[in-house]
């Protein structure tokens, strides 16, 4: 529907009808608010009493979430950000059968099918069937004979194999006695009850939505993506730390995605690049305890590096386009046309000063449209406050001394700040510190 949207909105396309176009954005909203509306009653109203849920995932001690904690996010165009963390809170759900303490008590014969290799007992009531690598196609019928050889009363699942689709499609279905999962990570927890509840139910309130147009349901909410936690940074600008995305499981801090959010550009200096995601990656490695002190010593450390680090590391890049059109002198001084870009004026800074020194003209090369240029802040900006070089032609002779504080400001602590103010932390200034309240205090 986005994609007929796009089609149906343009006045150049031959079925152009702005009507139709706007029927498919309304369309939209109400079909995500629909499903926001189902996703908050199910927690708040259903949640506590889905008996047969919690029998299926094994879960003991569910208590109701109050309509005051957030299950709904976020929403946008056609997606729901839903938040699990409720549910992980409500209730008793973490290693409840996989731990020493219960295996050892086990006094009926009882078949476990572990991921983990951390089971392990003499009980002889027990027997543990190991599954190396589930990511990759394991041995189903080596599984289900010894399944049939042990003949168990209960059989407990590592949580794990809940998203295996070759386990589900093809030893899940052959066993009949009783069946325990048991759930060790938050990420096997929510693929959980995405398995035993939640995509049906979802699928199951699209249908009624449909019905009462009286047409046949076309949508699906599916679970795309499981992220630890999110930085929203504003409408449609917000960066995730993935764990889970399209079936892939990803390592923590291995994925951090950013959504109309620009971590690096293509100017950032290769200095700046790594450093301003390792300071997502602290953010996000301590989510529920990161504080300004901790950051601000993270910075410090960065600004001693940065002064340590070569010019051309901390340079910011760009292109020269247009010099010739728009730089009207850059011998006896520098001036421009009207609106002249500001990469356009640093290349003809570079040139102002080669001018004045002929013997390195035979060394360094003048600035002109399609160069590929680096540029930093300048500490005297009576000239021009910009001053540009040849990638890897540094003309160390000639350049102007650089304000290493503007610099790490413009190309460091500006992203930083940009990321850490909707977090309700402080700005760090251009002397790293921070105004800690309302009197002014720093440190």
């Amino acid at each position: 529907m986005n994609g007929t949207y796009g089609a149906l909105a343009t006045p150049y396309f031959i079925l152009f009808n702005e009507y139709v176009a706007g029927s498919i954005t309304s369309q939209g909203r109400e079909l995500t608010k629909r499903m926001d509306i189902v996703n908050v009653d199910y927690w708040t109203n259903l949640w506590h009493n889905d008996f047969e849920l919690h029998h299926k995932m094994s879960i003991k001690d569910v208590t109701p979430i109050g309509k005051k904690e957030n299950v709904s996010i976020y929403a946008d165009t056609d997606s729901l950000f839903v938040s699990f963390e409720p549910a992980i809170k409500h209730c008793n759900w973490k290693n409840i059968f996989l731990n020493d303490e219960n295996i050892r008590d086990i006094d009926k014969r009882t078949f476990i099918i572990d991921h983990r290799n951390n089971v392990s007992t003499d009980n002889e009531m027990v027997k543990v069937f190991y599954v190396d690598d589930i990511e990759e196609r394991f041995d189903s019928e080596k599984l289900k004979d010894q399944l049939n050889q042990f003949d168990p009363e209960t059989v407990i699942i590592d949580g794990a194999f809940v998203k295996n689709w070759q386990f589900n499609s093809e030893v899940l279905s052959d066993i009949t006695c009783d069946i325990k999962w048991d759930w060790q990570n938050e990420l096997d927890f929510i693929q959980g009850l995405d398995h035993f509840r939640y995509a049906g139910y979802f699928k199951k309130c699209l249908e009624e939505y449909a019905a009462e147009y009286g047409v046949e349901n076309k949508e699906d909410f599916e679970l795309e993506r499981i992220s630890e936690s999110i930085i929203n940074i504003a409408k449609k600008k917000y960066i995730q730390h993935i764990l889970f995305e399209d079936g892939i499981n990803y390592n923590r801090l291995s994925y951090i995605f950013p959504k109309g959010v620009e971590l690096v550009r293509s100017s950032t200096p290769a200095f700046a690049r790594d450093k301003i995601v390792n300071i997502v990656k602290y953010l996000f490695s301590h989510p529920d305890d990161f504080n300004i002190k901790d950051l601000l010593k993270l910075v410090k450390e960065l600004r001693r590096e940065f002064e340590l680090a070569d010019i051309d590391s901390i340079s910011m890049q760009s292109s020269v386009n247009k010099y010739e059109e728009k730089v009207l002198n850059d011998r006896e001084r520098l001036t421009f046309v009207t609106g002249t870009h500001f990469a356009v004026k640093a290349s003809a800074y570079h040139n102002f000063l080669l001018h004045k020194n002929r013997s390195l003209q035979s060394k360094y090369e003048f600035l002109r449209s399609g160069n590929k240029i680096k540029y930093y802040y300048c500490k005297d900006s009576r000239i021009n406050p910009i001053f540009a070089f040849q990638r890897g032609s540094y003309p160390i002779e000639i350049a102007p001394d650089i304000d290493y504080d503007t610099q790490f400001d413009k190309c460091i602590l500006s992203p930083i700040n940009a990321i850490i103010s909707p977090l309700g932390l402080p700005e760090i200034t251009k002397r790293l510190t921070v105004v800690l309240n309302i009197f002014g205090s720093g440190f």
